[in-house]
């Protein structure tokens, strides 16, 4: 048993907050904390695994990035057009030319960020890479992201459960190694096109109780990506302002042909 001063002392950096990536969120009370599990949820294709990815860069701290949803060759792509600011399509095509010397050097400048692509991990595949993350760099990786929940596999047949164990475990990680754990989820049906608010409730499992902060996304304009919105709705913050219903939300701009937001 500690006293409180000396628990906090102990713990380190836990609590402080990750190097802003988008500061109308930080002005709004957006904080995304060390030792803390923030869950980013949202509809497929809404652009939540673009906004993880711009946090990731912009944050520049040692992080190991789970990407179960997409595979390397995508994530690639969206890197390369965001750092190079070039349409993703026209990453592709440069790609297919053997043209992509300019992508691969601008990528292994982000030396910070560490992935790992199974399809399906397990939990205790996510724990070994970490471990193994620790062994070779001397320390835990200061961001978590798991993209995403879904994808994740444990032995429980139920889904609602096993979301449930997923959500459980992070938490734990990210009280035991002090890293911001990042999760991406999915949203209900009636939510999953990503063109209006979503609330708290709309979050699959309904796995609401444990993350320390829970963001959900929906966009806003036109289907050829001009002038589109990348509102983010704060239902859940145990730091500051949050309105469950998701009505509440801050708008970025956002180009994902480009992967720019914010």
């Amino acid at each position: 048993m500690l006293t409180l001063v000396r628990a906090r002392h102990k713990a380190g950096k836990a609590g402080e907050p990750l190097p802003t990536a988008f500061p109308a969120l930080e002005k709004a009370g957006v904080h995304i904390r060390r030792g803390q599990l923030t869950l980013i949820a949202a509809g497929s294709g809404t652009g939540k695994s673009a906004f993880a990815t711009t946090i990731a860069v912009r944050a520049e701290v040692p992080t190991l990035y789970f990407s179960a949803d997409s595979d390397a060759f995508t994530q690639y792509t969206r890197l390369g057009a965001m750092l190079t600011d070039s349409p993703v399509w026209a990453v592709e095509k440069d790609m297919d030319n053997g043209r992509s010397v300019h992508y691969d050097t601008q990528i292994n400048n982000l030396d910070f960020m560490r992935w790992d692509f199974e399809a399906q991990p397990a939990l205790d595949n996510i724990d070994l890479d970490i471990r193994a993350f620790g062994y070779m760099y001397g320390c835990w990786p200061h961001l978590i992201i798991i993209d995403n929940i879904k994808n994740v596999w444990t032995e429980s047949e139920n889904e609602n459960n096993r979301y449930s164990e997923i959500i459980d475990y992070l938490h734990e990680l990210a009280r035991k190694t002090g890293a911001a754990v990042i999760a991406l989820h999915h949203l209900t049906g009636e939510y999953d096109d990503g063109i209006k608010p979503a609330p708290m409730s709309a979050l699959l499992g309904k796995v609401s109780k444990i993350p320390a902060m829970i963001l959900t996304l929906h966009k806003e304009g036109n289907a050829d990506f001009e002038n589109l919105k990348l509102n983010v709705s704060i239902v859940k913050n145990r730091g500051g302002k949050a309105d469950p219903s998701g009505q509440w939300f801050i708008s970025l701009p956002a180009n994902l042909e480009y992967m720019r937001i914010g």
